[in-house]
């Protein structure tokens, strides 16, 4: 089999080969990662959402506690609730991204994981995670969601879309860069538009099927079994828009910065650090 600077180029162990990958390898690996990890994956998201589920059950029910009269306490608690649920939302999001980010090393190198493990991985990175999404979010959609805010008519925000696209696939990876990484949200952000430099279309390519197979399987969850539906699809559906970007990110780092190199001579166990 051929080889180039000591790595393998054919079919690794894992869901793709120790090599620059194409489109194909990308979304073939993410596809391949679900019958691998996702009964692991799915039972750390949901270990996750259960622990953050009862914590948002116990401040919505403190707060109704803490309400001054009998008559409050309903509208205390459904305007807490409402926040809460946000927030379990914004969580969930972090998470998968976070779970998929510790998962990148033993799917590349075919190794083994578990729930538990790669929850106790990814639960200190979630903060980053999320500091990452949401500064992203901002830098793109902030201006659009400023003005709309104050009145502005909807084509007054037609030209900021384009730029909100733009800077949206800039920093796709900021999230994924995050959680592997280690690294704060500003820096996560500089990092993913490094990585994205003279990728962006492929960027593009990548990471859009998988939001919009990731919205339609949610959309047909709903509409076949109603609410069981939907809570199935928040279990199974935040990390699979990750799991391509994820092996993207991947992609980038071996094309330039030898990756590839890096994880075939890495000596420490292939487990998520």
């Amino acid at each position: 089999m051929a080889m180039q600077h000591g790595v393998r180029r054919g079919p690794g162990p894992g869901v793709v080969p120790l090599r620059p990958l194409g489109t194909s390898d990308i979304l073939g690996g993410a596809l391949a990662a679900l019958p691998r990890y996702g009964g692991p994956l799915c039972g750390a998201l949901l270990l996750g959402q259960l622990m953050a589920g009862l914590l948002v059950t116990a401040a919505a029910g403190a707060a109704t506690l803490a309400s001054l009269s009998p008559a409050s306490g309903s509208r205390v608690f459904v305007w807490t609730l409402f926040p809460a649920a946000a927030l379990f939302l914004l969580f969930t999001c972090a998470l998968a991204t976070a779970l998929i980010a510790v998962l990148l090393r033993p799917a590349v190198l075919g190794r083994p994981v578990t729930a538990p493990g790669l929850l106790r991985a990814a639960l200190p990175r979630t903060p980053a995670v999320l500091g990452a999404q949401l500064l992203a979010l901002l830098t793109g959609a902030g201006p659009p969601a400023a003005l709309l805010a104050l009145g502005a008519p909807a084509p007054a925000v037609l030209p900021l879309l384009p730029v909100a696209l733009w800077l949206g696939v800039r920093y796709a990876l900021a999230p994924t860069a995050a959680g592997y990484e280690g690294l704060g949200p500003v820096t996560a952000l500089r990092r993913s538009a490094r990585l994205a430099r003279g990728a962006w279309w492929r960027t593009l390519a990548v990471t859009a099927p998988a939001v919009v197979f990731t919205g339609a399987a949610g959309w047909a969850l709903l509409q076949w079994f109603g609410l069981p539906g939907a809570l199935a699809a928040l279990v199974l559906l935040p990390a699979f828009p990750q799991l391509p970007a994820g092996l993207l990110y991947v992609d980038r780092r071996i094309r330039h910065e030898h990756l590839a190199e890096a994880l075939a001579t890495d000596p420490r166990p292939a487990g998520p650090a």
